[in-house]
């Protein structure tokens, strides 16, 4: 039986839980130390894209960051320090560093962002989210040779799960996006998959959330979250010392969800991992298409009047300060695959945390032995691409109702 729920965080994950409760005929009330989508979700790569739903861990992957630990600008850095949480986290992600366990993760990830996908047309069609979204497919690029012997076993392995691909030549791929550099080798292009402004996605569907009778709670951040002796959830307490009173309490609070969970014993194996982005305004002859282009770990996105380079990944605590060298390393590798390069005009740099797990996967389910604790959270770069099903699923498992998707490889006791 529906009753009070409160869900802490204001990204994409947690308005969407908030978004789904409410429709269940929760009396929700969404709350975030910051402003609704000033998270990840302002400042992400702005893709909802399936084909690209591998978890991070994988095969040869420990050897790539061991390599990339090298360079002042690399894609990936690791501060070292004295931190047992993050070297136990280390330990458990070398257990997923094989080819067997990574297809088992892009599979149950794979799930979750098909589901997504159908879902935003869902939301847009019924008017409760209008944000700036293009379904037009995403072309990724190689500048080598391997690059594109790389690319012959993905679409292999994309077409065998039900995507529509192409393998392009050079020319074929200056004919889809003329942008491109002709220093491209080639380019894989995946047909259906779709790219949007992530920031006016959350916005949106927090507008139709109060519309709908929720309660909205921005910039106060909570400080405790609040059972009885019996172990029931029963609410929140913020730092000015107002408790907020609930039957059901989501942690949706990306890396901060850990930090919540910590005093009630609950353990949430995540580290925040650092990612950029800038953003300029668009200009006559900019991409079109979403771009990737993994062997520089950078992804080049229009958003309707602007355009975006994101990329790396740092595991520096929770330091949201920009690294100049990575930071400039990101646009210097946007601006590599295009044929001009950009004005460079109104540059907005971004940093943001994401929250990592240690086998890539995410985490959608009761916080055990506490009844009525759901956590949400773990979804890494691809809280975008996965963001309404997520919240599908809070709805579904609050309300007692069937998953719409298995559940099994989220468990928070997986670990």
């Amino acid at each position: 039986m529906a009753g009070r729920a409160v869900v802490v965080g204001g990204g994409g994950i947690g308005v969407a839980s908030a978004y789904y409760l409410t429709r269940s005929g929760w009396n929700v009330t969404l709350v975030d130390k910051g402003g609704i989508g000033r998270g990840c979700s302002y400042g992400n790569a702005g893709l909802i894209v399936p084909s690209h739903s591998e978890p991070i861990p994988g095969p040869g992957v420990i050897g790539q960051a061991l390599r990339f630990m090298m360079k002042r600008d690399s894609p990936f850095y690791v501060r070292p320090r004295l931190d047992a949480s993050l070297l136990r986290f280390f330990w458990q992600f070398r257990r997923y560093c094989n080819a067997a366990k990574a297809r088992h993760a892009f599979g149950a990830l794979l799930s979750l962002s098909a589901g997504s996908l159908e879902l935003y047309e869902e939301l847009r069609r019924d008017g409760d989210a209008d944000f700036f979204f293009e379904r037009r497919g995403v072309i990724e690029v190689a500048l080598t040779e391997a690059g594109l012997d790389h690319f012959r076993h993905a679409r292999e392995a994309l077409d065998a799960e039900g995507f529509t691909t192409k393998l392009l030549s050079r020319n074929e791929a200056l004919a889809i996006e003329p942008a491109l550099s002709p220093n491209v080798r080639g380019g894989l292009f995946t047909e259906g998959e779709a790219h949007g402004s992530s920031f006016a996605y959350v916005t949106s569907l927090a507008a139709t959330l109060e519309k709908l009778g929720a309660h909205i709670l921005a910039d106060h951040a909570v400080s405790r979250l609040v059972h009885d002796s019996a172990q029931h959830m029963k609410g929140v307490e913020l730092e000015g010392g107002e408790t907020l009173e609930a039957d059901l309490v989501v942690l949706a609070a990306g890396a901060w969800s850990r930090t919540l969970a910590k005093p009630l014993g609950v353990d949430i194996p995540l580290q925040p991992a650092k990612g950029y982005s800038c953003t300029i305004d668009t200009y006559e002859g900019a991409p079109s298409y979403p771009i990737l282009v993994k062997e520089r770990r950078v992804i080049v996105t229009p958003l309707d009047s602007r355009l975006r380079f994101a990329g790396t990944l740092e595991l520096t605590g929770f330091d949201e300060t920009i690294h100049g060298p990575r930071y400039e390393a990101v646009k210097r590798a946007g601006c590599e695959i295009l044929n001009t390069r950009p004005p460079m005009e109104n540059e907005e740099p971004w940093s943001g945390l994401r929250p990592v797990t240690p086998d890539g996967l995410p985490i959608v389910d009761w916080a055990k032995p506490y009844r009525g604790l759901l956590v949400a959270t773990g979804h890494a770069m691809l809280g975008f691409t996965q963001s309404p099903m997520t919240g599908k699923l809070v709805a579904e498992l609050a309300s007692g109702a069937q998953p719409s998707i298995s559940l099994e490889p989220f468990r928070l006791d997986r670990f």
